[in-house]
């Protein structure tokens, strides 16, 4: 039987066949189905066909929010946006933070919403204590090497290990920093002790000078000791007796700690605006922002942040002053610049007012001057006609008041023309005369 991927359902077509020929269904669809097996007469023959039924999505479109598409299945959304519908605002954060669904989560040493601030200072987790370790070898003359000795779990070397500590325990006993002996190797040579001294003290800024003191006390205690027990008439008067020439220092090893390496590795690429500070002898990672330091950048009338470029001071704005410059030190008084503005615009209002008085009278003058004119034209003029001519008065001046009366007396003084030689019947034509008037 052969079979389809697709999912189909199955129809089933009985046929009845009274022949040696089999029947054929009506309905031709097949995509699937069964053998038959040979017709014989009077015997039914089945035969199963199965019609595929196509798939209808079912998934019913949504509005995509945000700029986002419906692309059949679900929303695709534009840059920036998320979610089902992209409903949700894809949260950016700065200098390598990354979005926790809720929140930015920071790298030290940044902080804010989006990881755009720097702190002021990074908390510092220095040890509660340092230690140093000072080896060293003694050689033990009141006890016989065995080599049970150099199994650490036998008994005996348990017994010695006992002994040995409560006898450096008492030769210690006035070292605050004595933590105990550790025994690395027993060797022959009556007892051969090679051991560490544990030192441990609580950390401060000078830590390193007191476990070398430390250090120096615990060999001059050894060698003391070593040189005081020793053996007497072959007996031991003290819980162990030494070898006093077989005393070594080998080694001191100091615990180290660097708050300012540690501090810089915090501060990530602003490392060099971090320095480290002690107060109550406890060290702090900070950057000139933050107050209470020798370190520290005085702002004055401002607040100080920390950019990648460095401290920069952002001065402040209150009711009566401006405060500027780079450590916000000056300050400009509001009232006194109001009074200077003020000051300017009446000023500034003077002098408008004195040339729009001044554009008055010189267009009032102009006028003046005009009308002048106007009536000076009117002496050729009779009887309201004009008079033609070839006279031209090219030198007149409106401006001379002596002039301006003169020209009127000679306008009305009685004229006998000279008739004599003349011929009565020739007309005579005189020119209007041209006028050149200038600015005053």
């Amino acid at each position: 039987t052969s079979v389809s991927t697709t999912p189909v359902t199955p129809v089933v077509v009985i046929t009845t066949t009274a022949g040696p020929k089999p029947s054929t269904p009506r309905t031709p669809r097949v995509t699937a189905s069964t053998s038959t097996a040979p017709s014989r007469p009077l015997t039914p023959t089945v035969k199963i066909t199965s019609t595929p039924v196509p798939t209808v999505p079912t998934t019913t479109p949504v509005n995509c929010f945000n700029g986002g598409e419906w692309k059949g299945e679900a929303c695709v959304c534009a840059p920036g946006y998320e979610g089902d519908r992209c409903e949700s605002v894809i949260q950016i954060c700065d200098n390598g933070g990354l979005w926790d669904g809720i929140k930015c989560q920071c790298l030290t040493p940044y902080y804010g919403p989006k990881c755009e601030a720097v702190m002021d200072s990074i908390v510092m987790e220095p040890p509660e204590t340092v230690s140093a370790q000072v080896e060293m070898t003694v050689t033990v003359t009141s006890q016989e090497f065995t080599k049970d000795l150099e199994d650490l779990s036998s008994k005996k070397f348990q017994e010695f290990n006992k002994t040995f500590t409560e006898q450096m325990d008492l030769v210690y006993s006035g070292i605050p920093e004595y933590a105990g002996v550790n025994i690395t190797k027993l060797k022959p040579g009556s007892v051969v002790v090679e051991h560490d001294v544990i030192l441990k003290a609580k950390y401060t800024v000078e830590y390193k000078d007191i476990l070398k003191k430390a250090s120096e006390k615990v060999e001059e205690k050894i060698l003391n000791v070593t040189r005081e027990q020793i053996m007497s008439n072959n007996s031991c008067p003290a819980l162990l007796c030494f070898n006093t020439t077989a005393t070594k220092v080998q080694n001191i090893t100091v615990t180290q700690y660097d708050p300012l390496e540690e501090c810089r590795k915090n501060a990530g690429n602003l490392s060099h605006f971090f320095t480290v500070e002690y107060k109550n002898q406890q060290p702090y990672c900070i950057n000139p922002c933050m107050s209470g330091f020798n370190f520290s950048m005085a702002c004055n009338f401002g607040k100080c942040l920390m950019r990648h470029s460095g401290p920069k001071c952002f001065c402040l704005t209150t009711d009566t002053h401006w405060y500027t410059g780079d450590t916000c030190d000056t300050g400009i008084q509001k009232s006194l610049v109001y009074g200077l503005l003020g000051a300017g615009a009446v000023v500034v209002l003077a002098i408008l007012v004195i040339l729009l008085v001044l554009t008055l009278r010189s267009k009032k003058e102009a006028n003046r001057q005009k009308y002048r004119v106007s009536q000076l034209y009117k002496w050729h003029e009779e009887d309201g006609e004009s008079v033609t001519g070839t006279f031209r008065n090219i030198g007149f001046d409106i401006c001379q008041e002596a002039q301006r009366l003169q020209l009127k007396q000679l306008r009305h003084q009685p004229h006998t023309p000279e008739l004599a030689g003349s011929n009565p019947s020739q007309k005579i034509q005189i020119q209007r005369p041209q006028v050149t008037m200038t600015a005053l």
